[in-house]
């Protein structure tokens, strides 16, 4: 496997979890926070200071940033965003 063909698995894998993110909170109207989600989907990983979601926290973050999904700092959870198109 060359180095094209590494990227483009890790970008499908991605792809992948990020539209289960999506999926998730769409069937969760009223959001779920980060760890929910983590576990919900098996994302959880160890960290040094016992943050099990980082992944999760990355792939939600770039969710954020690119419109797929809200996050609402009020309630501490993130929610769809019905405005996507």
């Amino acid at each position: 496997m060359d180095d094209f063909d590494a990227r483009e698995m890790a970008q499908l894998g991605l792809k992948k979890i990020e539209d289960a993110i999506v999926g998730l909170l769409t069937r969760h109207p009223d959001g779920l926070a980060a760890d929910v989600i983590a576990g919900e989907l098996g994302l959880e990983a160890d960290s040094p200071d016992g943050a099990h979601d980082l992944i999760a926290r990355a792939v939600l973050d770039m969710l954020v940033r690119a419109g797929r999904i809200r996050w609402d700092a009020g309630r501490g959870v993130y929610v769809d965003n019905p405005e996507k198109g």
